[in-house]
């Protein structure tokens, strides 16, 4: 039984006890059967909004947003993976690639995006995937990807246009 259950239903019934005078057998609606209909009602009540859903354990288990800290180190490696063409891997749009104030500024429009997915991954970093509806990467994508290690002080891992995974159409 919950927590906040085991507390109303001793009050209810102390309530009752110093109330109801011991009469007769009543008709149901009856202010004491009332009295024991609003506790029913209401006890009812907060055991489903005490009630663990979906959502809540999926909150839960998610937790509150990462910091998102570019560090000098981060920023190069955000810089050699998505902000040089030999890189060979999907590419930034130059502006988010001129300082870790700029590549701090994408961590946020990420993480900030209404449509945002946010996973946490199995190592403990958070994965952000979301549709920014305009283009982040040289190819033209609307989607990125944000990784963030919250063990080290919300560090960026990595960021990143991607061209699927994302919410909606990503090109």
């Amino acid at each position: 039984m919950q927590p906040t259950l085991r507390c109303l239903i001793p009050i209810c019934a102390d309530f009752a006890v110093q109330h109801v005078a011991p009469t007769p057998p009543k008709p149901i609606m009856t202010s004491p059967n009332r009295f024991y209909v609003l506790c029913a009602v209401a006890v009812a009540l907060l055991a489903g909004c005490q009630t663990p859903g979906a959502n809540v354990q999926e909150q839960e288990q998610q937790g509150a947003d990462a910091a998102c800290v570019v560090t000098q180190a981060g920023f190069q490696r955000i810089y050699d993976q998505h902000c040089t063409a030999t890189a060979g891997g999907s590419q930034l749009l130059p502006k988010y690639c001129t300082s870790p104030a700029a590549a701090q500024n994408f961590c946020r429009m990420v993480q900030n995006a209404p449509n945002r997915i946010r996973i946490t991954q199995a190592d403990g970093r958070i994965r952000y995937d979301a549709n920014l509806g305009m283009a982040v990467g040289t190819a033209g994508g609307k989607c990125a990807r944000l990784i963030i290690d919250p063990a080290a002080d919300g560090s960026v891992i990595s960021a990143s246009p991607v061209s699927s995974g994302g919410p909606g159409a990503c090109r």
